[in-house]
C-alpha cells in the first residue's frame, strides 16, 4: 500500500519537529568539543521548565589548583539547557481510511470533519483549493485533522479548533491563532491547529531571542517582541510551537552561572599593557580562535586583571600567563617592600643602607643623642634620609657588693655565663625615624627609599623589584647571625715578695717553669702596652697562676665569663658609686648656703670589652681594665674622696682559645703596723718600751688574664655552656697547698 501525499507531509513535519532540536543540540555539542576537547556528557532529561543544571564539579576542583594571591571564580560551563519532547501519539483502536483525489476543501471537509469525526465547521470563503489524500493503511480517527490540517497547508489554508467548532481560514489571516492555553485531552493541546504562545525569558533578552529562534522556526513565527517585560509571543502549530519552546529551553539558560571569571593581581607592569600581551597569546583579536571564549579587562583601581571565560581551564592558562609576564616587568615601577630583620637593629641597617645608596654630594643633618651608660652627648652626620638618636649598643653587666653566677641566654642566640655579672642589653635603643613617604622623604641618586621601623625592627624599601633583589641580596649577607665570643677573665693582685721583687715577667722569663707563651714580639699586643704581656696556649693560665700562689700570695679580685655579640661592648662593673664634689658654690640668697655640685663616680673593678672575629679564627680585642679604689684626701682641703685606680687600656690579637696576660701594673703601699702590750704600752715615758711600730712597704703588682673562645653557632654556645659546667670542678686543683688564700678564694667562687 502507498503513502498518499499527506501522510508524506506530515511525516516529513514530525521528522523535521524532532530533528531540529536534535540538531541544535549536536552544533552546541560539537562546537563545545572544539573548545574543551573530548569529553564525557552527562545527559539529564528536563521537561519545558527551566531547571538550573548541576554545577561543574571539574570547575571547582579545578578553582582549588590555583595561588591564593587571585580570586578565581569558576562557572559551570553549561550554556545549552536539553529538553525532552512530550508524547505526541494516542493510542486509538478506531481507525479508517481516505480515499479523496482532486477533492475540493469543502468536500473534505463534509467528509473528515463532520462525517466522521461528527464536528460542526465553518470554511472562510477566502479558503479555496483542492486536496488528495489516500491511505494504504487506515488512519486513527485522532489523526484525522491533524492529517487534514496539513494537507489545508498546501492551500494555504488552516485549522482552528474550537470547543465547539472546527474553523478552516487562510494560514495567513491574523485573528486565526487562539491565544490560550488550551486544557489537557483538548484537542489543540493534541497537536491539532494553530495556536499562539506567551512565552516569558528569564536570563536571555527577547531581542536577543528573536535572532536565535529566527533560523530555527522562521521569522514569521514570532508574532510579537516585548522588551519592556521581556516576553515573546510565538504562533504556529502545536509541532512547531514545541519545537520553539525547545529551542528557548536550550537558550534561556544562566549565562553568569556558565561563565568563569578570575581577578589576577599585577605587582610590578601596568594591566593595560599585560592585557595586550595577553589578547595576542590566546588569540582574542577579530578573527581569533579564541575570540569571545576568553576576554581579558585591565582594571586599574585594582591594579588587576578581570578574566572572563567560558571554559574555566583558561581561567588557569591565563593565570600562568599574568605570572610569567608580571615577573619579566618587574623593574619599571617601584613600590614598597618590608625586610623583617632577623639579627640586628633596623636603625644599623637603614643607616647603612642610606650610606651606600645615598648621593655623597647630598645634603646631611646632624642628629645628637645620649650614651646609653656613664653618660655623655655625641653628635654625627648621617644623609638626608635618615635622622638618628645615636645610642651606645652595649652588653652591660653591673654587680654591687658581691658576686653571684649567671647562666641564661644572651641577645642574638648563645648562652651567658660568668661570676659576678648579669649580661644586659643597652639601656636605651637608637632611635632611628625617617620622613613618612607622604612628607617628600629624601630620596637617594636613584629614587630609592629607605626607612626603618625599629617597633617591628624591620626596614622598609621603595624601590623597584629588580632593585629591591640587588638590595636583598646584600641585607642577607650583613644580616647574617653574628658570631659570639664568650670572654674568659681573671683580675688578681700579685703580692710581690722577694723572688718576685722584679716583677711577673722576670719571674715567667727567668723561673724554673716550662710554660708555652709568647711575648711581644710576636705582634700580640702592640707598643702602646709596654709592660708584661704574654700568650699563654691552652691551660698554661691555670697552671702560671698555679706557680705564682706557690711561692706568693695571689688575690683573686675577680673572675668573670661573660658572652658577648662580634664587634658589640661588653661591660663588667664590680663596685660601688662614690660620690665626688665636683663644684662649690654659696646660695647669697640664704644666708650664705653652701650648695655642692656631686657627681657619683665608678669605682672597683671595670672591664669593658670589644672582641672582632676575622676570618682565621683570630679575635681582635679591645680592651679597658680599671681597677680603682677609694683613699682619703690629703694634698688638698677639699671635703672629698680621692679616688686611686689602675688602668689598663690596649688592643690585643689573640688565638680562639688562648690566653693572654697582661700585668705591669706596680703598686707599692706604705703600711704601719703597731702593736703593745695592753695598759702598759699606754704608761706614759715608759710605754715605749711595750709597744712596737713597723713600718713596711708593700708591692703588689696586677696581673690580667684573659681568654676568648669563638661561639659560632647555638651548638657551640651549648657545647661552652656545658664545658664550662665541666670544668668547675677542675678549678679545685688550681689552689696548691691546703690554706692557701688562692684555694680559698677558688673554693668559694666554685661554691
Amino acid at each position: 500500500m502507498g503513502f498518499g501525499i499527506g501522510t508524506v507531509y506530515r511525516l516529513l513535519l514530525l521528522f523535521t519537529g524532532l530533528l531540529a532540536p536534535l540538531v541544535l543540540a549536536g552544533c552546541a555539542g560539537d562546537l563545545s568539543d572544539m573548545a574543551e576537547g573530548p569529553r564525557t556528557r552527562d545527559v539529564t532529561p528536563s521537561g519545558f521548565s527551566r531547571s538550573h543544571l548541576p554545577a561543574n564539579v571539574a570547575a571547582r576542583s579545578a578553582a582549588r589548583a590555583f595561588s591564593p594571591g587571585a580570586q578565581l571564580y569558576p562557572g559551570t560551563a553549561q550554556f545549552v539547557g536539553t529538553t525532552e519532547s512530550a508524547p505526541f501519539s494516542i493510542a486509538d483502536d478506531d481507525r479508517v481510511h481516505l480515499n479523496l483525489a482532486n477533492a475540493s476543501i469543502a468536500s473534505a471537509t463534509k467528509v473528515i470533519v463532520s462525517d466522521i469525526l461528527g464536528r460542526n465547521y465553518i470554511i472562510d470563503p477566502r479558503v479555496k483549493g483542492t486536496v488528495t489524500i489516500q491511505t494504504t493503511n487506515a488512519i486513527a480517527k485522532s489523526a484525522l485533522l491533524d492529517t487534514f490540517d496539513a494537507l489545508l497547508r498546501f492551500s494555504n489554508a488552516a485549522i482552528v479548533v474550537g470547543d465547539d467548532l472546527v474553523r478552516i481560514v487562510p494560514a495567513s489571516s491574523p485573528g486565526v491563532l487562539a491565544l490560550n492555553n488550551p486544557a489537557p485531552g483538548h484537542a489543540s493541546a493534541r497537536g491539532i491547529g494553530l495556536s499562539a504562545k506567551v512565552v516569558p525569558l528569564e536570563y536571555v533578552s527577547a531581542r536577543e531571542m528573536q535572532r536565535l529562534l529566527q533560523p530555527i522556526i522562521g521569522a514569521d513565527k514570532i508574532l510579537h517582541v516585548d522588551e519592556r517585560r521581556n516576553i515573546l509571543i510565538i504562533g504556529g502549530n502545536p509541532r512547531e510551537i514545541a519545537t520553539a519552546l525547545d529551542a528557548i529551553n536550550l537558550f534561556d539558560i544562566d549565562q553568569m552561572k556558565g561563565m568563569s571569571f578570575a581577578l589576577l593581581p599585577v605587582k610590578n607592569a601596568d594591566p593595560e599593557a599585560i592585557v595586550t600581551e595577553l589578547d595576542t597569546i590566546f588569540s582574542t583579536e577579530d578573527g581569533g580562535a579564541l575570540k569571545g571564549v576568553v576576554r581579558f579587562v585591565p582594571n586599574q583601581r585594582l591594579n588587576s586583571i578581570l578574566v572572563i571565560s567560558s571554559r574555566p581551564r583558561y581561567l588557569r592558562e591565563a593565570q600562568k600567563w599574568v605570572e610569567r609576564l608580571d615577573r619579566i616587568a618587574g623593574g619599571t615601577k617601584r613600590q614598597l617592600f618590608v625586610y623583617s630583620i632577623q639579627n640586628r637593629e633596623a636603625s644599623e641597617l637603614a643607616e647603612l643602607l642610606g650610606n651606600i645608596l645615598t648621593d655623597p654630594n647630598a645634603k646631611t643633618r646632624t642628629a645628637e643623642g645620649n650614651e646609653a651608660n656613664g653618660g655623655g652627648t655625641g653628635s654625627g652626620r648621617v644623609n638626608a634620609a635618615f635622622q638618628a638618636a645615636a645610642s651606645a649598643r652595649t652588653n652591660a653587666l653591673t654587680s654591687t657588693g658581691g658576686t653571684t653566677t649567671s647562666i641564661g641566654q644572651s641577645t642574638g642566640a648563645g648562652t651567658a655565663i660568668g661570676a659576678g655579672l648579669t649580661n644586659t642589653a643597652a639601656a636605651t635603643p637608637a632611635s632611628f625615624t625617617a620622613t613618612g613617604l607622604a612628607n617628600n622623604p629624601a630620596e637617594t641618586s636613584e629614587g630609592i627609599r629607605v626607612v626603618a621601623d625599629e617597633s617591628n625592627n624591620a626596614i622598609l624599601i621603595y624601590a623597584t623589584p629588580d632593585e629591591y633583589n640587588a638590595i636583598l641580596a646584600m641585607l642577607k649577607r650583613l644580616d647574617s647571625l653574628p658570631n659570639q665570643v664568650l670572654i674568659e677573665a681573671t683580675i688578681a693582685e700579685v703580692t710581690l715578695s722577694d723572688e718576685l721583687k722584679f716583677g711577673l715577667r722576670w719571674f715567667f722569663e727567668n723561673g724554673n717553669y716550662s710554660l708555652s707563651f709568647t711575648d711581644a714580639a710576636d705582634g700580640a699586643v702592640g707598643s702602646t702596652f709596654p709592660g708584661l704581656s704574654f700568650l699563654f696556649s691552652g691551660g698554661q693560665a691555670a697552671v702560671a697562676l698555679n706557680a705564682l700562689s706557690s711561692i706568693t700570695d695571689v688575690n683573686i679580685i675577680s673572675s668573670p665569663n661573660l658572652m658577648v655579640l662580634d664587634n658589640r661592648k661588653a661591660v663588667l662593673r664590680i663596685g660601688d658609686q662614690v660620690p665626688i664634689a665636683t663644684q662649690q658654690a654659696i646660695d647669697t640668697t640664704s644666708i650664705n648656703t653652701v650648695v655642692n655640685t656631686i657627681e657619683l663616680k665608678d669605682t672597683g673593678i671595670i672591664l669593658t670589652v670589644v672582641p672582632r672575629v676575622n676570618d682565621s679564627g683570630r679575635v681582635i680585642l679591645d680592651i679597658e681594665q680599671e681597677v680603682s679604689d677609694v683613699v682619703k684626701t690629703t694634698t688638698s682641703g677639699i671635703d672629698s674622696p680621692t679616688i686611686r685606680q689602675r688602668k689598663v687600656n690596649t688592643t690585643v690579637v689573640v688565638k680562639d682559645g688562648d690566653s693572654l696576660a697582661l700585668g705591669g701594673l706596680i703598686q707599692q703601699r706604705a703600711e704601719v703596723t703597731k702593736s703593745q702590750v695592753p695598759v702598759l704600752g699606754d704608761v706614759p715615758l715608759v710605754g715605749n718600751l711595750f709597744r712596737h711600730k713597723d713600718d713596711t712597704q708593700k708591692r703588689t703588682e696586677l696581673l690580667i688574664l684573659i681568654t676568648p673562645h669563638v661561639v659560632r653557632d647555638f651548638q657551640e654556645a651549648n657545647d661552652v655552656t656545658d664545658e664550662f659546667r665541666r670544668q668547675l670542678g677542675g678549678l679545685r686543683a688550681l689552689g696548691g697547698k691546703p690554706g692557701n688564700d688562692l684555694q680559698h678564694k677558688l673554693n668559694r667562687l666554685v661554691r
